[in-house]
């Protein structure tokens, strides 16, 4: 007798589908940044590399010494890759005048501000850099972390299809990975990566927790458990992501899946996993001194004047978010930064709108966990450090901010209808932005940018530096995998013919419970 298809194995498939579309997508666009900037063209690129190369190399705990200013340590690295810039936060200084890696692979000792930092990352992605010094092991170590934030973000993108009542959690995704997420996912950078693995948790926790479907979540669970695995050892703020996640999806006990979710054998193996990683990473911090980031001067403020200035630094920090690209030295035209707000804010307010009082209890979690926890703990170390936050540091917890507002819209208020038109509308909006700002910024790194923008500026042909596979190269890869992108966005936006579709008021499957409004 011939045996029959199992009645999951077009939803397989089909999924499997979408992920390596997602997944060709995510990877063009990001590896279209790889190919396109200079060496050490992201923030701290050059202390990763010498980190990666480093542990590469075998050198995995090397002794905290004074190695950039009064931090990090020293690593014994091919020469290839020791270069000094001259075009950093000079955003009218080419790339040109940069020594660019070779192919030297004498060791010589070297100092990174990295170099106390989680050995997990860097063994990833560093033997590359270790074998071939030059561009090939630098482009080859950056393809391996973006390759990473690309599967991070394909499993994202089909928890959305699959988990998402009306596909508005695509808008969410879209609107999380911003174009300072892809420019560090292309990097040799673990920040980049964090953002991937804090856009794949959220994704995967948020139905696992708070959806009352009977679907199969084995894949769910397989998500966060990576995704939390890589969180808890990429970067010291990755046990405070996972608290704030926890906090906000467990709480009400009665109103999560908690209760079923400690009953299953594989949940507490992920977990105790998640828990062992967790506090590894806090002992690696402890022994290597990783937390103490090093004297930057600057002005001496009294705790007060800082909270204020803190506040102040907040405008930027937004704009950070979306992207000023490059060194932080290559802003984009207002425009640019408010449509990307909008949608962020459309999400979030409707959120808050059609949430009930349990939603917005969530969602205040995570953003404090994302906004105020930092500023306080920027503001305390102020006198030590200066200002040293970022607002790329706060994005994978902030993806969970979006991401989460969008699955509460969907359920609580807003229709399938206007659910896919807010899809298609984030991908109107958003994904010419990323090809837009990735232009400009191969722009600053090519010729250097005039004091005032003028339309013959946007040349992305032009200058007297050039990435090393040629400037049409990551345009190309940027068109085709945004294209990509959209294109699949667009079409499964859609829900299915064959399924009807819900009241604005319906809620999952779920125990009776108070309409807490």
């Amino acid at each position: 007798m011939t045996e029959q298809p199992a009645a999951g194995d077009g939803a397989v498939a089909g999924a499997r589908r979408v992920w390596i579309l997602a997944f060709v997508g995510f990877l063009l666009t990001i590896g279209a940044w790889s190919v396109a900037a200079p060496y050490d063209g992201t923030p701290d690129e050059r202390e990763h590399m010498i980190r990666a190369a480093g542990v590469a190399a075998g050198e995995i705990a090397p002794p905290p010494a004074d190695a950039k200013k009064g931090s990090g340590a020293f690593q014994d690295v091919p020469a290839g890759l020791v270069r000094e810039q001259c075009w950093q936060f000079k955003p009218a200084v080419s790339a040109a005048c940069a020594v660019p890696p070779g192919s030297d692979d004498t060791p010589v000792r070297a100092g990174t501000g990295a170099g106390r930092y989680h050995p997990v990352y860097y063994a990833l992605v560093g033997w590359p850099l270790d074998l071939w010094p030059g561009w090939s092991g630098v482009l080859l170590a950056r393809f391996i972390s973006a390759g990473i934030a690309a599967a991070l973000l394909a499993s994202a993108f089909v928890v959305a299809v699959n988990w998402s009542r009306r596909r508005l959690m695509i808008a969410g995704l879209l609107v999380a990975v911003t174009p300072m997420a892809a420019q560090m996912a292309s990097a040799v950078n673990p920040n980049g990566v964090e953002i991937a693995a804090g856009v794949a948790f959220f994704a995967a926790t948020i139905p696992l927790f708070l959806d009352r479907r009977p679907k199969p979540h084995h894949g769910l669970l397989i998500l966060a458990g990576i995704s939390g695995l890589l969180l808890a050892m990429l970067r010291q703020t990755g046990p405070l992501w996972l608290a704030a996640a926890f906090v906000a999806f467990a709480f009400p006990w009665r109103q999560s899946n908690v209760g079923r979710l400690v009953r299953e054998r594989a949940v507490w193996w992920w977990v105790g996993g998640i828990a062992v990683a967790a506090v590894t990473a806090v002992g690696w911090g402890v022994v290597m001194k990783s937390s103490d980031l090093g004297k930057y001067g600057g002005h001496v403020y009294t705790y007060g004047q800082a909270a204020l200035a803190e506040t102040d630094r907040w405008r930027g920090y937004l704009d950070q978010m979306v992207g000023v690209t490059s060194w932080l030295d290559t802003r984009m035209p207002a425009p640019i930064y408010l449509s990307w707000q909008f949608v962020a804010a459309t999400l979030l307010i409707g959120a808050f709108v059609f949430g009930r009082l349990v939603d917005r209890w969530r969602l205040l979690v995570l953003i404090v966990a994302g906004t105020v926890v930092p500023s306080v703990m920027q503001v305390a170390l102020i006198k030590q450090t200066g200002f040293v936050t970022q607002g790329r540091y706060m994005l994978p917890m902030l993806a969970g901010v979006m991401l989460f507002a969008a699955y509460v819209w969907e359920e609580r208020g807003l229709d399938a209808t206007r659910s896919r038109t807010l899809v298609r509308l984030s991908v109107i909006v958003l994904l010419p932005i990323q090809l837009f700002v990735l232009i400009l910024t191969m722009v600053r790194w090519q010729d250097g940018l005039p004091k005032y923008l003028t339309f013959r500026t946007f040349n992305p042909f032009a200058g007297d530096w050039h990435p090393p596979l040629g400037s049409i190269t990551p345009l190309l890869a940027s068109v085709l995998g945004l294209t990509l992108l959209g294109v699949l966005a667009w079409r499964v936006s859609m829900r299915p013919l064959n399924e009807p579709d819900e009241p604005a008021s319906a809620i999952s499957e779920q125990a009776p419970t108070p309409d807490l409004r």
